[in-house]
């Protein structure tokens, strides 16, 4: 554990207004939580933290649920069992639904959340570097279905985030990419100071380096809260991007993630190679070739595999993207650090020439 929790406040501007501490024993920050009762679902594969977060409710605990995290588990078939065993365990509005795991758990339980008894209190305790940077925190909750990810969702904030950078260092190589790939996108779109950080440690970093992880995510956490307070619900059309600008990379790797089979690649594995994509795309339009390359060299410093996929299942995947307006596909570029913008006038020569850079 980081010693000392340092607290981000994510400001909406009403009660709906949430702290998310990084750093600190998590079954502390919980303690403080006003819950009469409270339901847990945990990914099975952090147990002994869950556990320790349990016995710390007590008698207050109306019922555990263990789970195998990844994209599998974010089904309407997984929501509607979760519907049946939270309803037979008698819960009412006063119960506060822990999520204790990576992205797919909290994404999970915060749509079970926002859906039972038209909305329940819901607290998150990401134990990936990719939950901690991007899927706990925002508000976004969602599952998936065959036509695409995360296409069945619901805005709903947690009222609180407990994040131990140190559990990072027992993650697995490619999940500390993948949530490292999150972090640059951050960077990129929101944050300079980050960006020289990630030049300059990106090494202690992959090396799972708490102190370094705590930096990141901190700044993470901090620029998202930024994003989202000025535009919560992704409906800002002036041209700045609001909260759109955090999708940067991921149009192409949502596409990815659909035609590779989910599972195949980690989010994050497939939001550095959208990256590429969308740097290429970036550079086409007129980012500086200088600063390209040095993103190109930390957007290749982050592994992530490369799976033979058809360029024009990718394109067709990308006509699913959640984002798109009046039935055209958006993409974030760049024109500088911190200065992203929408187009959504991408020909299919460009996308070609785009998808050649994943490689």
């Amino acid at each position: 554990m980081i010693a000392g929790a340092t607290r981000v406040r994510v400001d909406l501007g009403d009660e709906r207004s949430y702290d998310v501490a990084i750093g600190g024993d998590p079954v502390d920050t919980l303690a403080a939580l006003d819950a009469r009762t409270v339901v847990v679902l945990y990914d099975v594969a952090v147990e002994p933290l869950a556990r320790r977060i349990i016995a710390g409710f007590g008698e207050r605990v109306l019922l555990t649920r263990g789970l195998i995290g990844g994209e599998e588990i974010k089904s309407l078939e997984q929501a509607g069992a979760l519907y049946d065993e939270l309803a037979a365990a008698q819960i009412d509005r006063d119960t506060v639904l822990i999520a204790i795991g990576g992205g797919t758990v909290t994404d999970l339980g915060g749509f079970v959340a926002a859906t039972l008894l038209r909305g329940l209190r819901w607290c998150a305790v990401p134990t990936t570097l990719l939950a901690a940077v991007d899927a706990a925190v925002g508000g976004k909750t969602g599952i998936n279905i065959a036509a695409g990810k995360n296409l069945v969702g619901a805005f709903h904030h947690p009222s609180l985030v407990a994040i131990d950078p140190a559990a990072f260092a027992t993650l697995d190589p490619r999940d500390l990419a993948a949530g490292l790939g999150e972090a640059l996108k951050t960077a990129l779109v929101a944050d300079p100071a980050l960006f020289a950080f990630l030049e300059r440690e990106l090494p202690r970093a992959l090396r799972a380096d708490p102190d370094a992880l705590a930096t990141i995510v901190a700044h993470c956490v901090a620029a998202k809260a930024r994003v989202v307070a000025g535009d919560e619900r992704e409906r800002d059309d002036s041209g700045s991007g609001g909260r759109a600008i955090l999708n940067f990379g991921h149009t192409f790797g949502h596409a990815l993630e659909k035609t590779c089979g989910y599972g195949a690649l980690r989010h994050g594995e497939a939001v550095v190679l959208g990256m590429r994509a969308a740097l290429a795309l970036s550079r086409e339009r007129g980012l500086d070739p200088a600063l390209a390359a040095r993103i190109q060299a930390l957007l290749r410093a982050i592994p992530a595999p490369v799976l033979p996929v058809a360029p024009d299942a990718v394109i067709a995947a990308t006509a699913s993207d959640k984002k798109r307006k009046a039935g055209r596909v958006r993409f974030i570029l760049i024109r500088g650090i911190a200065e992203p913008y929408i187009v959504d006038d991408v020909g299919e020569a460009s996308l070609q020439a785009a998808l050649k850079a994943i490689a």
